[in-house]
């Protein structure tokens, strides 16, 4: 198993329950809970997102995205059914990339 550390004071994640992982830009990193609590949860902004995107309620938009992605393949408007699917893809994609490569290697 690969091991997972804090982005900010690069102490290892030990469980799932300690890990959180933000979306910086385009980048998703993993944070420690202390860390996560002292320095990411206070920022909010176009460019740093607070909500973690391994909690329960990025689960809930993944799963609304999925079918999102699924009523707009089937909309008859052609202008606007691709840059919809873009973006709904695109969120969709940082939920996976955020399991495949942080919470997968951590045991519960």
């Amino acid at each position: 198993m690969r091991q997972v550390h804090c982005q900010n004071c690069d102490q290892l994640i030990e469980s799932k329950k300690d890990l959180f992982t933000t979306q910086i830009f385009f980048m998703v990193q993993a944070y420690c809970k202390k860390c996560y609590f002292d320095k990411i949860k206070k920022v909010s902004s176009l460019a740093v997102s607070n909500t973690p995107l391994n909690g329960r309620y990025s689960n809930f938009l993944a799963g609304l995205t999925l079918v999102g992605l699924i009523l707009v393949y089937f909309a008859e408007i052609q202008y606007i059914k691709y840059p919809l699917i873009l973006v709904l893809a695109l969120v969709l994609f940082m939920r996976v990339y955020s399991f495949v490569r942080f919470e997968r290697h951590l045991p519960f």
